[in-house]
């Protein structure tokens, strides 16, 4: 039965994969990869959304808050904190705040024609979630990300490569590799997709993953979203699911 669920979700994946390749909306939410827009100044933006993860070993359940402000023209900051149950094989669940993130990103260049945007984003990961638990890692990570995007018409295309330090382990650190494509299907609703890989330098896992999602404008101000994911190597999530929405 399982099999056939996920045989047809596989299918309405490969219609949407498809539909994407024919033909900018939203970038941000519910992909993974980086995109080159930034907040005015003095405004601001909540992303709130619900996560399911199956992964090897485990199912994660989670929400996730992440607040987004404007600092500087091309400047912007933001802030996201998880709260996660995860659901081991074989021991007891645990439930709590998982690890914290602090990002910035500058704008260093406006899309102009025939030019890209290009944008710099620094990123620290905050050993806020228990480590004994499973919640979190210790330490601090520091990420390291180049973004790239351009436009075509009613398609904008990104791409992300980004460098991430482990500072408890040199060993756990690896590089991204993202890539995502948004089409506007109406004047409310967009189509998203992206693959999501992570390369590790020696002793991390080697992750891809495929999503697939689409965005819908309910007003001016809000936007709700969702996606299916398919890992695509034995370390990746086997399927991921977000549903959320921004403020």
């Amino acid at each position: 039965m399982i099999q056939g669920i996920l045989k047809r979700i596989g299918t309405g994946a490969l219609a949407l994969a498809i539909l994407l390749a024919s033909g900018t909306a939203w970038a941000g939410r519910p992909l993974d990869t980086e995109d080159t827009g930034t907040i005015e100044p003095g405004k601001a933006e909540l992303e709130l959304s619900l996560n399911y993860a199956k992964n090897p070993g485990d199912n994660t359940w989670s929400t996730l808050g992440v607040f987004n402000f404007g600092v500087l023209r091309r400047f912007e900051a933001r802030v996201e904190l998880p709260v996660l149950l995860v659901e081991p094989e074989d021991r007891k669940s645990r439930a709590g705040f998982g690890d914290a993130t602090v990002g910035f990103k500058y704008r260093l260049l406006d899309e102009k024609e025939p030019l890209p945007a290009l944008l710099g984003s620094l990123i620290l990961r905050l050993p806020t979630g228990d480590a004994d638990r499973g919640l979190g890692s210790e330490d601090v990570d520091v990420g390291l990300l180049a973004v790239i995007s351009k436009s075509f018409r009613s398609m904008t295309l990104f791409g992300n490569l980004g460098y991430t330090i482990v500072t408890r382990d040199s060993d756990l650190n690896f590089w991204t590799f993202n890539a995502a494509v948004e089409q506007r299907a109406t004047q409310a609703w967009s189509l998203v997709g992206e693959v999501v890989s992570t390369v590790g330098d020696s002793k991390a896992a080697d992750t891809v993953v495929l999503r697939l999602g689409s965005v819908y404008a309910l007003t001016d101000r809000i936007k709700l979203d969702g996606a299916v994911g398919f890992g695509v190597t034995k370390e990746s999530p086997d399927v991921m699911v977000t549903v959320g929405g921004t403020i």
